[in-house]
C-alpha cells in the first residue's frame, strides 16, 4: 500500500495543499490540533511529574533518610510524605472527574452564545460548550471547568501541591547543598544526570508558582468572587462583590469546611457546595452532561 502510485500521489497532493496555506490558515490549523492535544498533555504532564517525583522519593530520598535520620524522624517524614501525596491525588482526581455543574436552561439571564436561560453566576465555556454554574475558569491541567461542584477540590489540590513542593524543597535541600560542594549525598551514579537536583529545582519552581496561585485564589475566596467575576468587577469599576457573605463564610464555602471543623481539610473529604447554607440558590441545577 505505502509503495503504490496512488499513495505517492496522495502524499504529493497533501504536500501541495499545505504549501498553498496562508499564515492565518496555518494558525487556525495549529489551534485545531492544540484543542485536542492540550487537554491530554496537561493531565499527562501532571501525571508524569508525579511519577518522576515518586521515583526520586522511593529510590533516592527515602534511602538517604533511612541512613541519616533516627527512627522517629524517619517515621514522621514517611507519614508526612504519604499524607501529602494522598490528599493531593485525591483532590486532583476529584477535580478532574466531578462535573462542575450546568444549567437545565432556566434562570433570570440568557446566554449570548447558546441562547439559553441560565442562573446567576453562570458563564459559558467555549471549550465545554455549555454554561457552567459558578464558573471560575477552564483549567488545562485538569481538562475540566472549575465550577460549582469541583471548586473546592481545585482549591484543595492547589493547596496540597504547594505543601508537597515545600516539603520536597526542604527534604531535597541536602542534595543541593552537597552539589554546591561538588559532592552528593543521594545520587551517586556520575554517568547519569543528577535527577535529585532536577527534582529539587522542580520543587522550588512549583512552590513559587503555587504560592502566587494560592494567594490569588485566597484573596478571591475571602471576597466571595470567582476569576470571571473579578474581571467583571474591574469592567464595572466595582470594589465589592454582591455575593460577599463575609470573609469567614466565604472561605468556609470555598474550601468546604467550617472553621470549627477545620481539621476536615487535613484528610480527603467530599466537597458539597452550600452545605452550610441550605440548597444551592440556583434554578435548574444539573450535574449531568
Amino acid at each position: 500500500l505505502f509503495r503504490s502510485n496512488e499513495y505517492k500521489s496522495y502524499l504529493r497532493m497533501t504536500a501541495f495543499k499545505f504549501q498553498q496555506l496562508t499564515t492565518q490558515e496555518y494558525i487556525l490549523l495549529f489551534l485545531k490540533v492544540f484543542q485536542f492535544v492540550a487537554p491530554v498533555s496537561g493531565v499527562g504532564i501532571c501525571t508524569t511529574t508525579c511519577i518522576f517525583l515518586s521515583i526520586v522519593y522511593y529510590f533516592y530520598l527515602l534511602p538517604y533518610q533511612w541512613g541519616s535520620y533516627n527512627f522517629l524522624l524517619l517515621l514522621l517524614n514517611f507519614i508526612t510524605a504519604h499524607w501529602i501525596q494522598l490528599n493531593m491525588l485525591y483532590n486532583y482526581i476529584m477535580a478532574i472527574i466531578i462535573h462542575p455543574g450546568r444549567s437545565k436552561g432556566t434562570g433570570p439571564s440568557t446566554c449570548r452564545t447558546c441562547r439559553q436561560n441560565r442562573p446567576e453566576r453562570s458563564h459559558h465555556c467555549r471549550q465545554c460548550g455549555f454554561c457552567v454554574l459558578l464558573m471560575d475558569h477552564h483549567c488545562l491541567w485538569i481538562n475540566n471547568c472549575v465550577g460549582l461542584y469541583n471548586y473546592g477540590y481545585f482549591l484543595r489540590a492547589s493547596l496540597y501541591v504547594w505543601v508537597g513542593a515545600v516539603y520536597g524543597t526542604v527534604a531535597l535541600s541536602p542534595e543541593a547543598v552537597a552539589y554546591c560542594n561538588n559532592t552528593s549525598v543521594m545520587f551517586f551514579d556520575k554517568s547519569l544526570p543528577n535527577i535529585c537536583l532536577v527534582a529539587f529545582v522542580l520543587c522550588v519552581a512549583v512552590a513559587v508558582a503555587f504560592s502566587i496561585l494560592n494567594l490569588w485564589y485566597l484573596s478571591l475566596a475571602k471576597s466571595g468572587m470567582t476569576s470571571v467575576e473579578y474581571k467583571q468587577l474591574k469592567a464595572w469599576k466595582g470594589t465589592v462583590s454582591p455575593y460577599d457573605r463575609g470573609c469567614r463564610a466565604n472561605l468556609e464555602f470555598a474550601y468546604g469546611v467550617k472553621f470549627t471543623r477545620w481539621h476536615q481539610i487535613l484528610h480527603p473529604t467530599y466537597y458539597v457546595p452550600y452545605v452550610y447554607w441550605g440548597p444551592p440558590p440556583f434554578e435548574g441545577v444539573s450535574t449531568s452532561f
